[in-house]
């Protein structure tokens, strides 16, 4: 019995194709708003990238300065070979993957970030010690035997309230106290160097210095003209 063309099965739909019968709705994407789309790359974009990237350098220049101060000549000598090294061996490794992708080469960068903040977080204090050091004058430690104090005359007169003082030997305090006009006050001897007081409106300023016996030791403002023009004293100690 030879078979006929309608007993022949019928062809099944392909698998792509979908079913003529089903009521199940097509798969459509969402269309691209035009308008958000322009005002992320218009007004949010230019505006975010000069900020973030200021922030990020002055983070940078904060945090790292921080570690050079910490670290001293020699730890700073370290540091900047470290962040040099750092910094040429990561460019090297981005260049030589050209398919790398962006969030990962901002994930690296965002490390790095991350890590000079944190070595200025941790250096903080050991930073400040050293800025405040006034150029490697270290004050005098113990309680003061007496005050000195010396006034930035107000006025036009460039003078201090006195052309000589007296003090007793040991720790003196020095209590600069301001006129009008901005001044400073130093010590002409090199057993003070980098000791200085600094007043302007309205401020005074104190200081502990270790004066001898039998010693004159002289202070003057180091403002260009304001020495020649009067602003030098004597302290006798004795």
């Amino acid at each position: 019995m030879t078979t006929t063309e309608t007993d022949a099965p019928a062809p099944e739909p392909a698998a792509d194709e979908p079913d003529a019968g089903s009521d199940a709705p097509l798969a459509i994407e969402a269309p691209v708003d035009p308008h958000k789309e322009a005002l992320w790359t218009r007004l949010v974009l230019p505006l975010a990238l000069p900020i973030l990237s200021a922030l990020a350098v002055v983070l940078w220049a904060l945090n790292l300065s921080r570690a050079f101060l910490a670290g001293g000549k020699t730890g700073s000598l370290v540091i900047v070979l470290i962040v040099t090294v750092s910094i040429m061996a990561g460019a090297a490794a981005m260049s030589a993957m050209p398919r790398l992708r962006t969030t990962s080469k901002l994930l690296m960068v965002a490390f790095v970030v991350c890590l000079v903040v944190s070595a200025g977080i941790i250096s903080l204090g050991p930073s400040e010690e050293k800025a405040s050091g006034g150029g490697g004058y270290v004050p005098p430690k113990g309680a003061p035997v007496g005050t000195i104090e010396v006034v930035a005359q107000p006025g036009s007169a460039l003078s201090f309230n006195a052309k000589e003082f007296t003090a007793k030997a040991g720790v003196n305090t020095i209590k600069y106290v301001q006129g009008t006009g901005t001044h400073t006050l130093l010590f002409t001897d090199p057993a003070f160097a980098g000791f200085q007081l600094n007043v302007g409106p309205p401020k005074t300023e104190s200081g502990k210095v270790l004066l001898k016996q039998g010693t004159d030791y002289t202070i003057f403002c180091n403002i260009p003209g304001h020495e020649a023009a009067g602003m030098k004293a004597t302290i006798k100690v004795g």
